[in-house]
């Protein structure tokens, strides 16, 4: 039997590089927005505010994260598989705080096993994605 299985995490240069190729592409889009990255775990490893990004967004951005993490899947692929889903399992996913189902987040994969995720929140939606695919290019992903 088998007891451990192993995990893995995003390296420090990982968190480095997205935050800086998320914050150019937010620059070149002329956004105000926030980014988080967060570990396999769903703790804060990454995080930059742009000055005048709207306060409430970095909450967004922060369950963003947490919801790639979590699901393993890109918010917006979460939104259509809550939209998909009995009002009686709904029910189960709204009693967990800190689920957003919104475009912007993304899980960071590799090798099939979950590094962390990232989440984009002040823009609008297609803009917060497209930071946050910037910074997944930025890293091979």
């Amino acid at each position: 039997m088998q007891i451990g299985v192993p995990r893995a995490t995003l390296s420090i240069d990982a968190i480095q590089t997205m935050l800086s190729a998320a914050v150019a592409r937010a620059k070149a889009l002329d956004a105000k927005l926030h980014i988080t990255i967060m570990d396999h775990a769903g703790n804060l490893a990454g995080f930059i505010s742009f000055p005048g990004a709207p306060r409430i967004a970095e909450v967004t951005a922060n369950r963003k994260a947490f919801t790639a993490v979590n699901t393993g899947m890109p918010t917006h692929q979460w939104e259509a598989y809550v939209n998909s889903i009995p009002p009686s399992e709904l029910k189960i996913i709204d009693s967990i705080p800190g689920y957003v189902a919104a475009r912007g987040g993304f899980p960071i994969i590799q090798d099939g096993l979950v590094l962390g995720g990232i989440g984009v929140s002040g823009a609008n939606q297609e803009i917060d994605g497209d930071v946050a695919e910037a910074a997944l290019k930025a890293i091979g992903l």
